[in-house]
């Protein structure tokens, strides 16, 4: 149905500078009509796939007649969100949603559902890569420190304090580049470096468009309007596009290209970082 034909009451919520969330808007408006606590756990039972054991048959799906119980426990918390929901708009009626912010949401949900598309053979190979990537930099830590597990901070503060007498409390982004001016010792240099590279997170937005894509290549339901209360600014969701760091490679096309094909030894001789 075309968004023009629905009225959002989260979002008449969030404007009004109330929770969107169902539960939370009920309890602050002091409603008769609240929502059931078990939902969480029904919706987790029937509507999120199960891990197959021996006691389930195997079985990835929760059924109706796998417990019937339950399952007219969720119908009655699904006509009771309906009530809620409809207690919380006949609440927000007497505060109309301006007409500029429903036409700005009609455009969020066309955007949404249009989706971006995924080029889903590059983002496996990212993935493969830095699988790669990280097994090649632990050997190396593993070498040079002796430590079980180079990764685990608890383990690196001690062996840092150990090797170089280094006294740290954390072992963030921000302070290793103060630890590297503190020491001139070459394998402690390289190790922090490595902890530097093996701490990255800019592979979890491959690892997160892996999960989110539709059988399309389309990532939908990227933006959360009115996603910050007080301001009404949108909010990412899944990927979180809005925070993709800049793009700072002069030959982003040969870059991609090595990746796809799997050429990780030539990326990395090209491109250092």
């Amino acid at each position: 149905m075309p968004p023009e034909q629905w009225r959002c009451s989260a979002v008449h919520a969030a404007v009004l500078g109330l929770p969107p969330k169902l539960e939370s808007v009920a309890q602050v408006l002091k409603l008769s009509e609240q929502k059931m606590s078990a939902g969480w756990a029904l919706i987790k039972y029937f509507s999120v796939p199960c891990k197959p054991t021996k006691a389930n048959g195997g079985r990835t799906r929760n059924l109706p007649e796998h417990n019937p119980e339950k399952w007219d426990m969720f119908k009655k918390y699904c006509i009771k969100d309906v009530e809620v929901e409809t207690a919380v708009r006949k609440k927000l009626e007497r505060f109309p949603m301006l007409e500029n912010e429903q036409k700005l949401w009609e455009l969020d949900q066309r955007i949404n559902d249009r989706g971006a598309r995924i080029d889903l053979d590059l983002v496996k190979s990212a993935i493969t890569c830095n699988k790669q990537y990280s097994i090649r930099l632990m050997d190396e830590a593993v070498k040079l420190t002796g430590l079980d597990n180079p990764n685990s901070v608890a383990q690196l503060k001690r062996w840092l304090l150990e090797a170089e007498g280094l006294r740290v409390e954390s072992l963030n982004k921000k302070v290793i580049p103060e630890l590297l001016e503190q020491t001139e010792n070459k394998t402690v240099i390289r190790v922090l470096k490595l902890r530097q590279q093996m701490s990255k997170t800019s592979i979890k937005k491959y690892e997160a468009m892996q999960r989110s894509v539709c059988p399309d290549n389309k990532v939908r339901g990227l933006l959360q309007f009115y996603g910050a209360n007080r301001t009404g600014r949108w909010a990412g969701r899944l990927i979180q596009i809005q925070n993709l760091p800049r793009n700072k490679l002069k030959d982003l096309k040969l870059a991609r290209q090595l990746l796809k094909e799997g050429r990780f030894d030539t990326l990395e001789l090209l491109f250092d970082s």
